[in-house]
């Protein structure tokens, strides 16, 4: 059985109107993802202890550039138009920035609430 993990996040929800005019909510997910690891290359003609220094020196400036201390990203990933009534079978009450475990398996969708 091959399943999958997502950790959403409530960008938004808006009460709308559903084409057949009942109440209902649109509710925004991004997808909040860990950045990848920063590699450095290494120029291969340069001694060693010099590439050191440059890596070392590259890397504290990341540290102070403003947005660089960020472990993670958001990506739009899912927009759902729910009932109450829908909302209340998933046992849901979003508000924006709560954070769900998306958990995808055998054809079925469950959200967690984290």
């Amino acid at each position: 059985m091959i399943s999958s993990k997502i950790k959403l996040k409530v960008q938004s929800v808006r009460a709308i109107k559903d084409p057949e005019n009942k109440e209902a909510f649109q509710i925004e997910f991004v997808e909040v993802r860990s950045k990848p690891p920063m590699v450095m290359m290494s120029n291969p003609d340069v001694p060693n202890e010099i590439n050191q220094m440059v890596v070392q020196v590259t890397k504290s400036f990341q540290g102070i550039m403003p947005g660089t201390q960020e472990t993670t990203y958001e990506q739009r990933k899912l927009t759902m138009i729910l009932t109450g009534e829908e909302l209340e079978s998933l046992n849901m009450k979003p508000y924006p920035n709560q954070l769900y475990e998306l958990i995808i398996s055998e054809r079925n969708l469950s959200f967690k609430q984290l």
